[in-house]
């Protein structure tokens, strides 16, 4: 019995194949690629003793010791030969590639599984006799692929930023930390991510350097900027980008949600307590009365009062009951106020469809903390230090409302519209189109299903005879309704579309332990330029307004076939 060793070939790109006068190869040290060996292999084996080794080595450029341990490898492979025959195959080879690669993109690079993942697929579903399915193998698989993405990133970066129209961008900003300082910024209507790297700090300067490194080369303006409350990120906006910083609506409900709901939930458990108190020393004292009268033999001397002692009682626990109710109350009034600065912070009424200019917000919105500030009065002022501080946000919620309207007059300015085109935008096409945005986000059924039947009503306008339209032309509609839709876009109240990508990015962060330059790189890039939508876009086209070459395509015919087991022993009788 002897012991057969096989090393793994090196799966480097083929090179040029160098032919003589005579067509003759005349290089024999050279790197073979692993599918054109399975092919070479292929031949040989295909015209059996028609040729021998020496003659195919000689016309084919390789020495006959290589030819023949090609060949002893092949038949050394532990596995059914059909499987053999295949995956040693061109075809079964290419098919190996093609495989390996949708394995790291699909787990490791879209999802968020790890590199041992990889492996133990490999193995368990018996490929690890074709491929290297050691982690170090293919971790080094993965560095390629990370590398070849970045490098597909840039070059359509690139070529995209130079054919794109100009046009204004919204950017939504936020920091998290891996726990070093991670930057994220994002373009909330396509979600095309435009920053998202470690810094040493997130001040101002860095965010500065950070977007303009970003945007250029791409023909963007900058008008508004979607962020919390923090230092920096305003700094930066007003004073380095010079535009509009809009604040996040869920920050401001989050402040007044976690600066009273678990103290009026507290009086409430607290009034329970008492009022189950009052009404058992009720029912005590009825008790003792009952027992008193009904006695067989009365005890020695006055009767009490027990009348009195109930009234008194029953008093203690009716205003026992009004405490209850009333924490109750105060509870219910935060809950449903809060929730209504949500349904308030809008442009457009999303009941009616009707404007709401910066003073209907306003006087709403104040009316909405008066009843929270009657609500929270008998809290610590910690607690009422939170609602202050929500407070001082609206003045900036009022002015993204007035932004946007002014917005919308230059834009359409801009497009020389007539004034029945400008009734029939501000009146009909922008609220519909925002109304249907906003039913998009909408969770519940009933309450979606109403603003989009608004919004259809509003929308509609372009359908009649007898209105608008009998005069206008369907390019005309098309234009309009394109403008109106970027006018609806413009309204940005939530960074949400960074916190989303913050969450995954701890996810990921949280499976691997580390994320390094690179793996965020490309990670970055995957969402741009791989991930769709359910209209089968990539943030990518819809940002440059222009379809991308494929990723997957780029990767399979740039990244190195996969290589061989690196040691594989077989027992030969």
């Amino acid at each position: 019995m002897r012991i057969i060793l096989f090393f793994k070939s090196i799966p480097d790109r083929a090179m040029k194949r160098p032919y003589n006068e005579s067509g003759h190869v005349t290089s024999i040290n050279r790197k073979w690629e692993r599918a054109e060996i399975a092919k070479l292999v292929q031949d040989f084996e295909s015209r059996g003793q028609a040729v021998s080794q020496r003659d195919f080595s000689k016309n084919n450029g390789i020495a006959r010791s290589t030819l023949r341990y090609w060949a002893d490898r092949k038949n050394s492979i532990d596995a059914d030969p059909i499987l053999i025959e295949f995956f040693e195959s061109p075809v079964g080879i290419a098919f190996l590639h093609r495989l390996m690669t949708s394995a790291h993109v699909s787990f490791t690079k879209a999802g968020a599984a790890s590199i041992h993942n990889v492996s133990d697929f490999l193995i368990r579903s018996g490929l690890s006799p074709f491929v290297a399915s050691s982690y170090s193998s293919q971790r080094k698989v993965s560095a390629q692929i990370d590398d070849k993405i970045i490098q597909f990133g840039n070059i359509e970066d690139e070529r995209l930023g130079q054919q794109m129209p100009a046009k204004i961008i919204t950017l939504c900003e936020d920091e998290t930390f891996h726990p070093q300082i991670c930057l994220v910024a994002m373009e909330p209507v396509s979600n095309f991510i435009l920053v998202e790297r470690y810094a040493l700090n997130r001040e101002a300067k860095t965010w500065n350097e950070a977007i303009d490194n970003a945007l250029s080369g791409f023909p963007v303006e900058v008008i508004q900027v979607a962020s919390d409350e923090g230092r920096s990120l305003i700094s930066h906006a007003l004073k380095g980008l010079k535009v509009h910083h809009s604040p996040d609506c869920f920050h401001v409900i989050y402040e007044i949600g976690k600066g009273t709901c678990g103290a009026l939930m507290s009086k409430i458990k607290k009034a329970e307590k008492e009022y189950e108190r009052k009404v058992k020393l009720t029912h005590d004292i009825e008790q003792k009365k009952e027992k008193f009268d009904t006695a067989d033999k009365r005890p020695r001397g006055r009767r009490p009062h027990f009348e009195k002692r109930i009234e008194q009682a029953k008093a203690q626990e009716q205003f026992a009951q009004k405490n209850l109710d009333q924490a109750r109350l105060n509870y219910e009034t935060v809950r449903s106020e809060k929730a209504k600065i949500g349904k308030i912070y809008h442009p457009y009424n999303l009941e009616t469809g009707q404007k709401q200019d910066s003073k209907t917000v306003d006087s709403l919105l104040i009316d909405c903390f008066d009843k929270i500030h009657t609500a929270t009065a008998n809290l610590s002022d910690r607690c009422k230090e939170r609602v202050n501080k929500a407070q001082r946000v609206v003045n900036s919620m009022v002015a993204t409302i007035a932004f946007f309207f002014h917005m919308v007059d230059v834009y359409l300015d801009n497009m020389n519209l007539s004034d029945r085109d400008k009734n029939l935008m501000h009146n009909y096409l922008i609220p519909g189109h925002y109304l249907k945005l906003a039913a998009r986000r909408h969770r519940d059924i009933d309450r979606k299903t109403e603003i989009l039947q608004k919004s259809q009503d509003l929308l509609s306008v372009v359908n009649c005879t007898d209105g608008y339209c009998d005069v206008i032309s369907d390019c005309k509609i098309k234009e309009l309704e394109k403008a109106a839709k970027s006018c609806a876009q413009l309204f940005q109240r939530s960074s949400s579309c960074v916190e989303g990508r913050n969450a995954q990015l701890a996810l990921r962060h949280q499976g691997i332990h580390r994320l390094s330059d690179r793996h965020l790189k490309a990670s970055t890039i995957m969402h741009n330029y791989y991930i769709k939508r359910r209209d089968g876009t990539t943030a990518a086209e819809r940002f440059f307004e222009a379809k991308p070459n494929d990723l997957f395509e780029f990767l399979l015919n740039n990244v190195d076939y996969p290589a061989r087991p690196r040691n594989q022993l077989k027992l030969v009788a």
